[in-house]
């Protein structure tokens, strides 16, 4: 079966999150989080600042992910008018509608986008926000987004230098899933997996079994499950 396309639109406001360091790659990955019948393309890459005075790190992150980099230099002393123009095209590409965008995915804690968020969820357009945990009690950004995620959870951990490739597909994959749907088969996990990267194969691993790797990666904090009398085992809380 031909699976139906799932248009992803990802906007950073890059001098908004140039105080938080975070990976990009598992930021991208976790907006991948979708159900299965559908395929996830990111229709739309657009980063927003004041070039001169980027963030480097952040800069080269953009830049490999191939994002489209809007220079958006001051206006005077202070106003530039990245907020605006990231606005601006947002809107635009519900008014073109080609193609069709199913999530809109901002990355800002500035409140003014809470505007756009109205206006494309008024169209039925879903909307996520990647933002500083200290605001998840900002009222306003909880009720005007489908869903928030912390940019502190993406940030560089030194433990992430010496833990496995698999230990590091196996927790991208599991941010991948939906954890208002679990319970959930294990399987979905695998699935994930193989969706990151289509190379992996359980059986040409150290693990050899799937069920091998989920009670290694349980044991590791990554997740619990649980084992049901008809044998079926299930995945019950993401820890990562």
């Amino acid at each position: 079966m031909i699976k139906q396309n799932f248009n992803i639109a990802v906007y950073i406001d890059m001098e908004n999150m140039a105080s938080s360091d975070f990976i990009l790659e598992d930021v991208m990955n976790s907006l991948l989080s979708v159900d299965d019948e559908y395929n996830c393309i990111f229709a739309i890459k657009s980063a927003y600042g004041n070039q001169a005075i980027a963030k480097k790190s952040l800069k080269k992150q953009v830049v490999d992910h191939n994002f489209n980099i809007i220079d958006t230099p001051k206006i005077g002393a202070e106003k530039n008018r990245a907020d605006l123009l990231l606005s601006l095209d947002a809107f635009e590409t519900l008014y073109l509608d080609n193609p069709k965008i199913n999530r809109y995915c901002f990355m800002t804690s500035d409140s003014d986008f809470t505007v756009i968020a109205d206006k494309l969820r008024k169209f039925g357009r879903e909307v996520w926000l990647v933002c500083k945990r200290s605001d998840k009690d900002r009222a306003i950004l909880a009720k005007s987004f489908d869903n928030l995620l912390f940019v502190e959870d993406f940030s560089p951990q030194p433990e992430m230098k010496v833990i496995s490739s698999i230990d590091r597909l196996f927790i991208n994959a599991v941010r991948n899933i939906n954890s208002s749907k679990l319970p959930s088969n294990v399987s979905v996990a695998n699935d994930r997996m193989k969706a990151l990267d289509p190379s992996f194969r359980v059986n040409k691993t150290e693990y050899r079994n799937f069920m091998t790797l989920i009670k290694e990666m349980e044991g590791k904090g990554y997740i619990k499950s649980e084992s049901l009398p008809t044998g079926e085992n299930r995945i019950t809380e993401i820890c990562v």
